[in-house]
């Protein structure tokens, strides 16, 4: 009698269930995972959009208004004293002045030859008074000898002064021959304000 034969019938049909329950297990694994697909959700990352906001600064127009310096317009001279390369001293608002005839056209001259000029007698260094040299028509510093050149709108030629000598700003009335100031053209050594610091008050004809 062979091995098999004695085998109990109950035991092999426990072994033949369990197996199939075994597949059944693996069969409905299986045919679930296909029933029932996982979802899987992608989060899309956030973006936050900018939106670049341009920027426009309106500038108002300036604004022009007219201040008064305060200069006066005055008498300095008549065209009838004036000798070339002789100086007359003057008075302006206070303030020592020379005007000039040159005897050659120069920078900001009136007259009838361009020639009538007028300058600070305050050296720009230091504010020593001036002297006018007719042979080189320059005003001369006696003390640093600094010059500058009547000609070319008291441009500095040599010395220690780094700007112009301050010019006056003339006019000249052709029916009297007569010379008036109006104003300098830069500020005279040792004031911040030349019109609102002038020694005393204007003293000529208007």
């Amino acid at each position: 009698m062979s091995k098999d034969k004695g085998v109990d019938s109950n035991r092999r049909a426990i072994i033949i269930g369990g197996a199939a329950a075994v597949a059944g297990i693996a069969a409905g694994i299986v045919i679930g995972g296909n029933a029932f697909p996982r979802t899987i959700t992608q989060v899309q990352p956030e973006v936050t959009t900018v939106k670049q906001v341009e920027t426009v600064t309106q500038t108002a127009p300036p604004t022009t208004s007219q201040v008064s310096v305060g200069f006066v317009r005055q008498k300095v001279a008549n065209y009838s004293q004036l000798q070339v390369g002789t100086p007359v001293t003057a008075n302006y608002m206070g303030y020592t002045v020379y005007i000039v005839r040159t005897g050659v056209p120069s920078v900001g001259g009136v007259g009838p030859n361009g020639d009538v000029v007028g300058f600070s007698a305050y050296c720009a260094h230091m504010g020593y008074i001036l002297e006018y040299d007719p042979n080189t028509r320059c005003l001369l510093c006696p003390q640093h000898f600094s010059q500058y050149d009547a000609t070319a709108g008291g441009m500095q030629v040599v010395g220690h002064p780094n700007q112009f000598l301050p010019q006056l700003i003339l006019e000249y009335d052709e029916s009297t021959g007569d010379i008036y100031a109006v104003g300098f053209n830069r500020l005279v050594y040792g004031t911040y304000n030349t019109a609102a610091q002038a020694p005393s008050p204007s003293t000529g004809e208007n």
